[in-house]
């Protein structure tokens, strides 16, 4: 016996098909027109798939002792085999190829979004208006650039929107999807290894649909064992690969450097002074100064390679003991750094304001570099000079931005409300889920660094479960009928 109904998702309605249609040819004939988008990261990514194919050395040298953080050992190798395979089917045109399946993928996920979102809300418009936002919120230019941003997002949502599907509604899972979950989710670790540490929402999630459906603390936890099988593969395959490379069995050893953001974050700030302890890491800033952001972590690890010979495993284990003494020591200072690194009016931008993401999309794309319109700080700067041909694009970005802020605050604040009020056993605690994923996995990223890109695997989920809670709001009690919104099987 189950707790839910095993019926499957709702389809998609007919509006929100034709949208993706549309958003799926716009994207493609961007990518025709302008080819693919080349980001300072992209050039890692590259230089590694070549290696690929022209050095049949390549899966031996790891670069050990060439720098603090050697660039073969720097990145997980999924994306540069992404590379190296469409390389080698489409010559010239791989990237081309390559961001046409992360064109398809991602409106695939988009898809399975829009069927969620149906289910809970019911109103097509809004499932629609939903697809619309997410679909401007970075799929647009990350699905068009040589990045792992694209195929990352995808895949973390692809299992996350899975098992909450599960949760609410269809079949209780089992052995063969906790396999395939897992495999998917091994390779988006091979994409982005810092994916390790949010293992634990997935399996929060099967944990969740397991007790949804009864399934009993043996079964239960015979889900979760499937789901960490191939993960755990993965994981001892990499370790294994560094292990014969550098005489190291480790992971990854990006935590070398990026333990050094909050110490550096602070001190741009001007919160505290964080290098005035007697540990390596407060040594090197006395003796080398300390530059702002990424110029001063680099500094500070090169300092540490250079000056106490630290190999970036040595490097990893000294700079997180610095990070956790400064988090005890400047409690205050870290947890104001950890909250300006959140971001919150860009986090709102992300989701909720389509001009700022087009914005984004046009100055950041190798090929425009401007703006569509002036951003909200050059159109004031602009005015004051007497351009007052900008007013009204000052209003329409004030009006933007306010919207944006307010929508980030429904989620923050009326998203758990409304979970309260609706009650935890059916949609409410699923949405809560979601909630908690997206707020925990950018907490996870503000604790060192947060770029707005880190962010995207869960602004559909923001998205989500905002439109859930204004739909609460309004007094929604569930979807149409087919009847009421007209609607096609994907």
């Amino acid at each position: 016996m189950t707790a839910v109904s095993p019926s499957s998702l709702p389809s998609l309605p007919r509006p929100a098909v034709i949208l993706l249609a549309v958003l799926l040819a716009v994207k493609l004939a961007l990518l025709a027109a302008l080819g693919p988008a080349l980001f300072p990261d992209s050039a890692l990514y590259l230089d590694l798939g070549r290696a690929v194919l022209d050095d049949p050395g390549w899966w031996r040298n790891g670069g050990w002792g060439s720098s603090f953080a050697p660039p073969a050992l720097l990145r997980p190798w999924g994306y540069p085999l992404l590379i190296a395979a469409t390389r080698r089917l489409a010559g010239d045109g791989f990237g081309t190829l390559l961001c046409v399946a992360q064109c398809l993928a991602s409106t695939a996920v988009l898809a399975m979004l829009g069927r969620l979102a149906r289910h809970l809300v019911g109103d097509g418009r809004r499932v629609t208006a939903l697809l619309m936002l997410a679909s401007l919120s970075g799929f647009v230019l990350f699905d068009g650039a040589l990045l792992t941003d694209s195929l990352y997002t995808d895949l973390f949502l692809a299992v996350m929107l899975t098992l909450a599907s599960r949760t609410l509604c269809g079949p209780a899972p089992g052995p063969v999807l906790g396999l395939i979950l897992g495999v998917a989710w091994a390779a988006s670790l091979s994409l982005r290894d810092v994916g390790l540490y949010h293992t634990v929402l997935p399996l929060a999630a099967l944990a969740l649909a397991s007790r949804r459906h009864r399934l009993g603390a043996g079964r239960m936890a015979g889900l979760g064992a499937c789901f960490l099988i191939p993960i755990a593969c993965y994981v001892g395959l990499v370790m294994g690969w560094n292990d014969l490379r550098t005489g190291h069995p480790f992971f990854s050893i990006t935590g070398g450097v990026n333990w050094l953001w909050p110490s550096v974050n602070i001190a741009d700030r001007g919160l505290a002074q964080p290098f005035d302890c007697s540990d390596p890491v407060c040594r090197a800033a006395r003796r080398h100064g300390v530059a702002k952001g990424m110029e001063g972590v680099n500094g500070l690890a090169e300092a540490l390679w250079q000056d106490d010979g630290l190999d970036p495993v040595a490097l990893g284990k000294v700079t997180l003991a610095h990070a956790l003494g400064v988090a005890r020591t400047h409690p205050v200072a870290f947890v104001a750094s950890v909250l300006g690194n959140m971001q919150p009016a860009h986090l709102g931008d992300l989701a909720f304001n389509p001009l700022a993401n087009l914005n984004e999309l046009t100055r950041l794309h190798s090929a425009l570099g401007a703006r569509l319109v002036p951003a909200l700080r050059e159109a004031v700067q602009g005015i004051r000079h007497g351009a007052w041909g900008l007013l009204p694009v000052l209003i329409l970005e004030i009006l933007l931005a306010g919207a944006a802020l307010a929508g980030l605050v429904l989620f923050v604040v009326g998203v758990p409300l409304a979970a309260w009020r609706r009650g935890l056993s059916g949609a409410g605690g699923t949405v809560l889920f979601l909630w908690a994923t997206a707020i925990l996995f950018i907490a996870s990223y503000s604790l060192v660094h947060l770029e707005m890109r880190h962010a995207m695997p869960v602004i559909p989920l923001v998205l989500l479960a905002t439109l859930w809670a204004a739909r609460q709001a309004r007094g929604g009690k569930g979807a149409k009928s087919p009847a009421q919104d007209g609607r096609i099987v994907l």
